[in-house]
């Protein structure tokens, strides 16, 4: 029997531009990834009975096969031809429905773990493949830290350098359903004013927001439309220091970035008298850290 525990680490946009609805029916997106330290935990646990046996600690999250790690599981399986067993358990701390990508996450952290207990030898190339059948953020958390996606947000460059910033994630009662928060989209620039100036800025995520405080996340319009409360926090955000403040992903989940974690805690205090709230930094924890880190009864993350 091997046993491991691996913490799966959420991400924001820093940055969401939508250029334009393609061919195939997804959008193509021109996106920045930063993966922060708000980790669900991980659990497994090899079984002589097979299959995948999920629990959580949330009731709300399914447990059947529509869950994203049963589905990792079985694209494993199918992978190395044989169905091992498997029993994993969720501890959830992402919230659901945020934009964070907490089921993405621990999706891809079920693939590279498995691919490890299993002794399945999958390349990562490989990975990145059954990730990509999995959901467009998935691959993202097989190199963590900070990447541009493109495509659907599959197609990734890592960045070198991690932002020294502090964010503060509020997180309202509200969860948003991709799918929905897509198919309300009103695209109507041209992508060339589109294109994101991270580049341009030579991936200063501070230079970026002092030139655009309220962030650029395309996918906020209907949503804050719809749910005026996201637009308060930003603001509120911004009254109390943030740099910058922006949505993350399709939301609800809005986040503000700060210089120092003082300046983040003493917006916290301020919020979270109303709101869920969590301080975050930037963390590198990908293919690489967790392959260097795998090794079974250790904790691992």
């Amino acid at each position: 029997m091997k046993r491991c525990h691996v913490l799966a680490y959420a991400k924001l946009n820093l940055s969401l531009r939508v250029l334009g609805k393609r061919t195939d029916g997804y959008h193509e997106l021109d996106t920045y990834f930063l993966q922060v330290d708000l980790a669900d935990e991980l659990s497994f646990e090899t079984s002589e009975h097979a299959g995948i046996e999920l629990s959580c600690n949330w009731n709300s999250v399914p447990l059947d096969d529509s869950n994203l790690c049963a589905r990792a599981f079985h694209l494993i399986a199918k992978a190395i031809n044989r169905e091992p067993g498997i029993r994993l358990h969720l501890e959830k701390r992402i919230p659901l429905g945020a934009g964070m990508g907490g089921g993405s996450s621990d999706a891809a952290v079920t693939l590279m773990v498995l691919n490890f207990l299993f002794d399945a030898g999958l390349s990562p190339e490989d990975l990145a493949s059954l990730a990509r059948k999995l959901g467009s953020d998935v691959p993202f958390f097989l190199y963590g830290g900070l990447c541009h996606g493109s495509g659907r947000g599959e197609v990734l460059t890592p960045l070198a350098h991690l932002p020294e910033l502090y964010a503060l994630i509020v997180t309202p009662d509200i969860a948003l359903a991709t799918a929905a928060v897509y198919q309300n989209l009103k695209i109507g620039l041209t992508s060339i004013w589109k294109n994101t100036i991270f580049a341009d800025l030579n991936y200063d995520v501070v230079k970026f927001y002092r030139q655009h405080p309220m962030g650029q996340n395309d996918l906020e319009g209907w949503v804050l439309e719809q749910f005026p409360l996201l637009a308060q926090i930003k603001q509120k955000l911004i009254v109390q220091g943030a740099i910058g403040a922006s949505m993350t992903g399709s939301g609800s989940a809005v986040f503000g970035l700060f210089e120092t974690f003082a300046a983040a805690q003493s917006a916290q205090q301020v919020l979270q008298a109303e709101f869920a709230t969590h301080i975050a930094r930037p963390v590198k924890w990908g293919m690489k850290e967790i392959n260097k880190a795998l090794n079974p009864e250790v904790f691992v993350g």
